[in-house]
């Protein structure tokens, strides 16, 4: 009876556990290599355990693993596990010391088991925010369980045109927007995905961009190869145009409550006009503004803001707001192109330059309102002329002339300065040598400010290729005192 009680607890404490570890004397080994199956790629760190239990271990990273010596005689079952993927169960037989079982797991993955992200929350700008900046990043955050790569595509909703624009495959959670239409609402939402799982989206988030602030500076710079325009109170700029097409020379008035550029159309120069916020653009011009260089050329509106002038080869147009009653008012009589016009503030008088097919043999002519010539303040000096602007009162205007003489066939200005012509005692003050323009830099497109109190313009390196930059002078300044406006703009109009 002793020995059948003796030989049952034996067999509870062998076979009644079968997960705690068996510690025979005659032991062998197993060793093995985990595959993914379809491409029979190696897995590392897949957990490898047996049952009735010996020892854990993990696949290195070739695939490989093994454990040396440590497993009793007997039968076992070996599991693979990897996060992931399908768990793999085999069964193997140690019958003898010092045996070498070898066994492959050829694992598949299990989606099944993969979480979808988490649905993502829009953090910036905040629901129904207002007073939004027109050049914003949008902000969201989004997790995955799994630690999956997340792709984002955002959907940004314009409220007032119904325009929807879609940013896909984004690898990161922010985007950034600009030019975005002032006083507009939009709405936005975020959809998330990991490439498994559906995609997960966000709820949807409006904001409001603020209304123009209509700011009384305008200027050019160069962006994609292209020139914009936009406009800044000295402190931030905000996009006028954008470089989808180039635009330049812009003229704002305020009484028409619109901005009016030259702009490139189909290949031709063509003169637009535009909202306050670069919406809405018109093409004015039924002749195409051609001429010496484009980019040189300028055109100009009266004050009412209901009429244009701008010159086209050797002929000078005047033209309606809305671009009826295109007429020819001027036509010059030795066939030179008109670059440069200017309107007087009271309509009655009208400034061009004139020149050759290089830019240069420039005149100065001073037309009545209706084309009639009226006089001829500048010729018969070599060198670029350029400028135009009156002052209010009809008195002053101001043009910048190349003192130098140099002419080469890139129009490299080496010496430009900035001229007033007093129509009083026909004298010209060079105002840049008043101001002490430095050496090697050239003025160019001054204009007087709106109270003819300063006189604001750009300034450069002669070599062509350095950056352009506004200054503006008071000219209540005994010293004359140059100071920086803008870096890296030219063009300026300031109205």
């Amino acid at each position: 009876m002793k020995n059948i009680l003796l030989l049952s607890i034996f067999t509870i404490l062998l076979f009644g556990c079968s997960e705690d570890l068996l510690d025979g004397t005659q032991k062998g080994t197993l060793k093995g290599s985990v595959r993914l199956e379809l491409t029979n790629e190696p897995l590392a760190n897949v957990k490898i355990t047996t049952t009735p239990s010996t020892q854990t271990v993990f696949s290195d990273e070739e695939g490989n693993f093994e454990i040396l010596e440590s497993i009793p005689i007997g039968d076992y079952s070996v599991k693979a596990e990897l996060n992931g993927y399908v768990t793999e169960v085999d069964a193997i037989s140690i019958t003898e010391s010092e045996q070498i079982v070898t066994i492959v797991f050829e694992m598949i993955t299990d989606e099944t088991l993969n979480q979808p992200p988490t649905t993502p929350q829009l953090i910036s700008p905040t629901n129904l925010a207002t007073d939004v900046p027109n050049d914003l990043t949008l902000e969201w955050s989004s997790t995955d369980p799994d630690s999956d790569s997340l792709i984002y595509s955002v959907l940004v909703s314009n409220n007032t045109t119904n325009e929807q624009l879609e940013f896909p495959d984004l690898e990161v959670d922010t985007l950034a927007l600009e030019n975005l239409n002032f006083g507009t609402t939009y709405t936005w939402q975020v959809v998330v995905s990991d490439g498994i799982n559906d995609e997960v989206f966000s709820e949807s988030s409006q904001f409001t961009v603020r209304s123009n602030p209509e700011y009384r500076y305008h200027y050019v710079q160069k962006e994609n190869g292209n020139f914009i325009i936009k406009s800044t109170n000295l402190e931030e700029s905000i996009y006028i145009t954008t470089s989808i097409h180039s635009s330049w020379r812009p003229h704002k008035n305020n009484i028409a409550q619109k901005v009016a550029f030259l702009q490139t159309i189909a290949g031709q120069t063509h003169l637009v006009t535009a909202d306050l916020n670069g919406e809405n653009p018109h093409q004015v011009s039924q002749a195409p503004v051609h001429g010496f260089r484009p980019d040189v050329m300028d055109f100009d509106w009266n004050t009412n803001g209901n009429r244009f002038i701008f010159p086209s080869f050797d002929k000078l147009y005047r033209v309606n707001y809305d671009g009826t009653g295109q007429q020819q008012i001027y036509q010059t009589a030795d066939g030179q192109f008109i670059t440069k016009c200017a309107w007087s503030y009271d309509g009655s008088k009208i400034a061009i330059v004139t020149n050759n097919i290089n830019g240069y043999q420039a005149k100065i002519i001073i037309l009545d309102a209706n084309g009639n010539l009226l006089e001829t303040i500048f010729e018969g000096q070599q060198g670029a002329v350029g400028g135009l602007d009156w002052s209010i009162t009809g008195d002053r205007l101001l043009y910048t002339y190349d003192v130098s003489g140099y002419e080469d066939s890139n129009y490299r200005q080496l010496d430009s300065r900035i001229f007033i012509y007093n129509f009083a005692d026909q004298t010209s003050t060079d105002f840049s040598e008043l101001s002490e323009k430095p050496l090697g830099t050239i003025d160019i497109d001054p204009q007087f400010s709106p109270n003819d109190a300063e006189i604001i313009f750009t300034n450069t390196a002669n070599d062509l290729i350095s950056v352009k930059s506004v200054y503006i002078v008071d000219l209540n300044d005994e010293e004359y005192s140059r100071n920086l406006v803008l870096f890296n703009a030219e063009m300026i109009d300031y109205e």
